[in-house]
Order: structure tokens, then sequence, then C-alpha cells
């Protein structure tokens, strides 16, 4: 049978559904493919977000645990890097000494200068014109620039006493660890800022020793090269400082006031000269006046004082006896109200009952003097001492039964060292016992005490010229009772002192000039890091400055 022709338009629906199966096809083919495509992108989006999450949680910890702050870089000594961790140590350094400065001032004066409510933002104490926070931020750059500076130089070698330091640091740190319940470094964390572990803090310690004595190889070298001769000389160009004398002074001070309209201007000697020099005449003959009492006696001398202080103040005048005017001990140091120069004639005295006027000119403080000045004792050489004391407070200097308490007290623990007489027992007894908290860690030791150093009694008992090793006694002060305990004379003082001095000087010098050449900067990423310095900022936001009123302003 013939096969069945189809018309056009069956042709075309039948083409056509061809086509649309094609087409269907070829999309559901596209759409497979995309959908791969969106499982593959969703994939490794996925892996992409876990591996940030990762990084993210790693940063994180390692922030945590300061591994950023030893590699940061805060500072720079000379193109060698100091870490933000070390600065932390730094800072920490610096603090630590100004608290401990403070509370030595707050036993001897009643209140100190810092403490833990101390902000940043206050004013420093040593200096008006910065804050606390400037003053650190000076410091701890300051610090580090000596420890780079020096740690690598010759002679830095650790003692063994040093090694043995840095060992009790860590075991009193794994002490106070222990007793907050947190591990050695989480409390180093804590105390010191983040980054700081016990591995830093230990060669932070170590490069402060090494530092320390490099500079005292220094010292040590050219100490080794003083010749007798060098000794000498230095000697007898500085006697003030190697003398003790005792004498009656007065300074009449020359009146000033004529250099302030020129305070702004910078002023020659010979300008300051004339601008005072009728008022350094009239001084001059005031002291002149009180010299011809002085050579009457002392009892003329003091009379003399005492009625020219009432002609400048009339009833308000201070009434000076003897002993108010009586200055005694090295001279350099207990004769410091006298000006340079008649430091110099008492170093050069010869004589009871000599006397002089002698005038010093300081330009650079703007302060001119005359000092009236009657010998009692001339200047001599002295010997030092070393002593050990146990002091004994009474409770109540006003009361009476209060300084018979200490007396029995101080005579009970000297029956106590009798049983075991030795400068051992007696040093431990001063740890126990004693009420000077300058002493006290040490056994009760001074060293290489000078006359009129000590309260006089004390400085009697020490200077007694029997005295001899192992001399012991009980010695009563305005302070309390003493118990005594002789160690040594060390013999002439300058022959000792020289060299220390001229080495001292010598290492002024030479480490400052050293120091001079070094350069430290802040590289201020890594500064803005530190723990104090944050904390200097957050203090500098909450800090509210007052504008001044216009009256204020006015005024």
């Amino acid at each position: 049978m013939a096969k069945e022709q189809l018309t056009e338009a069956e042709k075309y629906r039948l083409e056509r559904k061809k086509r649309i199966e094609k087409e269907k096809k070829k999309k559901n083919s596209y759409i497979n493919r995309n959908r791969e495509k969106v499982k593959k992108a969703e994939k490794t989006l996925g892996i992409v977000v876990g591996c940030v999450a990762i990084c993210a949680v790693i940063c994180l910890l390692l922030s945590y645990f300061g591994v950023f702050n030893r590699l940061f870089t805060a500072a720079k000594v000379d193109g060698k890097s100091v870490s933000v961790a070390e600065m932390n140590c730094a800072y920490a350094d610096v603090k630590n000494q100004v608290y401990n400065a403070s509370q030595q001032y707050e036993q001897s004066s009643g209140s100190g200068f810092y403490s833990q409510d101390t902000k940043s933002t206050d004013p420093c104490v040593y200096d008006s014109s910065k804050t606390w926070g400037e003053y650190f931020e000076e410091q701890a750059l300051e610090h580090v620039k000596q420890i780079y500076a020096f740690k690598d130089a010759d002679g830095n070698t650790l003692t063994e006493d040093q090694q043995k330091e840095i060992s009790e640091t860590f075991d009193t740190l794994a002490e106070s660890a222990k007793s907050n319940n947190v591990s050695l470094n989480a409390y180093i964390r804590e105390v010191y800022g983040v980054g700081v572990n016990k591995s830093l803090l230990r060669s932070w310690l170590e490069n402060i020793y090494k530092a320390q004595n490099a500079q005292k190889a220094i010292e040590d070298n050219f100490k080794s090269s003083i010749t007798d001769e060098k000794i000498k000389e230095y000697y007898n160009e500085h006697k003030a400082n190697y003398k003790t004398a005792t004498v009656l002074a007065y300074s009449v001070k020359v009146d000033t006031s004529a250099l302030d309209a020129d305070s702004k201007k910078e002023l020659s000697n010979d300008e300051i000269d004339k601008l005072i020099k009728s008022e350094t005449e009239k001084s001059k003959k005031n002291a002149n006046k009180l010299l011809s009492a002085a050579n009457s006696g002392k009892a003329d001398f003091v009379k003399a004082v005492n009625s020219y202080e009432k002609s400048k103040k009339g009833d308000g005048a201070t009434t000076y006896k003897e002993d108010d005017l009586k200055l005694n001990g090295v001279i350099s140091t207990s004769m410091a109200s006298l000006g340079a120069d008649a430091q110099k004639w008492v170093a050069n005295s010869k004589s009871a009952s000599q006397t002089g006027v002698v005038y010093t000119a300081d330009y650079e403080n703007k302060s001119f003097q005359f000092d009236v000045i009657y010998v009692i004792s001339p200047a001599k050489d002295f010997n030092t001492v070393s002593v050990r004391h146990i002091l004994i407070q009474p409770s109540d200097t006003e009361s009476d039964d209060s300084w018979k308490e200490a007396k029995e007290e101080i005579e009970s623990i000297y029956d106590q060292y009798k049983k075991k007489a030795t400068e051992a027992y007696f040093s431990t007894l001063a740890g126990e016992k004693s009420s000077d908290p300058g002493s006290k860690d040490n056994g009760g030791l001074y060293e290489n005490v000078t006359p009129g150093q000590m309260v006089e009694t004390f400085n009697d008992w020490c200077f007694d010229t029997s005295r001899k090793a192992g001399d012991t006694g009980i010695v009563k002060t305005s302070y309390g009772y003493h118990l005594m305990y002789f160690v040594s004379n060390n013999g002439a003082y300058w022959k000792t002192q020289v060299p220390t001095d001229m080495a001292s000087e010598n290492n002024e010098t030479t480490i400052d000039g050293m120091l001079e050449k070094v350069e430290a900067v802040k590289v201020n990423f890594g500064w803005n890091m530190i723990k104090e310095v944050k904390a200097y900022k957050a203090d500098q936001k909450t800090t509210t400055t007052v504008a001044p009123t216009e009256k204020t302003a006015a005024e």
C-alpha cells in the first residue's frame, strides 16, 4: 500500500515538536552543567570560609600569647630592633624604680608621690613640665638604649651571683603565680604585658646585667691605669670632698633683684657684676662687720649674727644659738650651704679660731654670697668605719614608759647576742629585730660611714679613737636605742675614694660620649602596641581639660 503523504501542516508540526524536544534536552544539559559549577563553588567557598575562620582563631591565639609582640618592632637602637615585648619590660623596670623610690620617700616623710592610683596624665614630680606618661616613655627609651649599647660589649659576662639573682627572681614570680592560681607565664604576662614570657624575661634580665658589667669593665680598666701621682694630684684639687672640719658659718646673700628686669636676656658675667655692684658692696660691708665680731671669739660672732638678723627682719628674726651656726663633717656635704670657694677655704684651714670672709659668685645660678667663717676644728683627713646596729624605737617618743620599754627590749636583745657573740649572729638578729628600714635587710650594716654622717651620739660611738673591731654597746639617739657592733676601721677615706671618684668621672665622660653616638628611635606601629603606651592614651581620652573662664584668661 502506498505510503501516505504528510501535508505541509503536519510536516511543520512534526519538525516543531522535534525542535522543542531538542531545545529541552539542550536546556536540561545546561542546567545540569551549571548545577555542578554551583556545587563546586559552594564547596570552594566553604573551604575558604573555614580557612579564614581557622586563620582568625590562630591569629587570636598568637596575639593572646604575645607572638606578635615578640615579633613586631617598637624601637630601634642603632638599627637593632627592640620588640614590643622588650619595651613592655623596659616600661615595667622604670615604673618599678619610681614606685620603690616613692615607697622609700613615704617611709621617711610620711607620704609618697607615686602609687597604683596615680594617673599617667598626672604631672611628673621629677619634671613638672612632663606627665608621668611622657616621663616613662622618655626613660624607657633611654633604658633600652643603655642596654643595647653595651650588652654585647667587652666584659659583659654574667657572674654567678647575678645568675643566682635571676633564678631567685623567677622563684619569687613562681610563688606569686602559684598563690594566684595561674601559670608562671600567665603571671609574667599579667605583670609585664602581652608578649613577655619566662624565656624573654630571662633574656631581658641577663642583658641588663651584661650591660652593667660592660660599663663596670670600663671603670675597672680605668682604675687599674691610675697612678699614685694622679691620685694625689686629684686629691689636692678636690680636698673639700675628702676632709672633715667643724666651723661656725653665716652667709650674707647678695640681693639679685636687679637682674629680674633682664631675666630673659642672656647677660655676660661682667654685665651681671655691674647690675649687682651696689648690692655686692653692701653685702661685703655687712660680712666684714661680722668678721670683726668673729675675731673677738665665737660668742661675739653669734651675738653679731643675731643683731644683723634683727636689723633685717625685726621682731620676725630668727634667734641663733652656737649650734645653729655650726657645720660639722665632710666639707663638701655637711657644708653644702657654703659657696664653692668658701668650701675650698675651709678645706685649706690650718688652725682653730681662724676666721675669714669668702665671696662665691655662681653666675650659672645667679647666686652670690659672702660666707663669714669661724674655724672650731680645722680641716683634716679622716678614716671611714663600717658598723652594724639594731634599732628599737619607742612606740611613742613623748612617753617615758615607751622609752623604758624600748630600752628593756634592746637590753634583752643584747643579752641574747652575748650567748653567741659573733658578727654573723648579730647580723641575723638585726634582720629579725631591727626597726631601721635602711639597714635591716643587710644585717644592720652601714659601710664607709663618714664623720658627721650619723646623729651625734651614734657618730661619737663610731669614731671613738679607742674603737676596735668586735666592740659592742648600746647608744641612745632621737630615733631610739641602738645596739652597736663595730665592724672595721677602713683607713683614710681619700685613698680609697679618690680612685673611685676619678673612675666615676671617666665613666661619665666615656659612657656618655658613647651613648651620645647611639640613636634610639620609636617605630610607631609597634610602639603603640606597648601596654603602658595604650594605657596612657586611654587616660588621655578620659582626662577632661576645663577651659579657663574669661576672667581667668584675663587674669
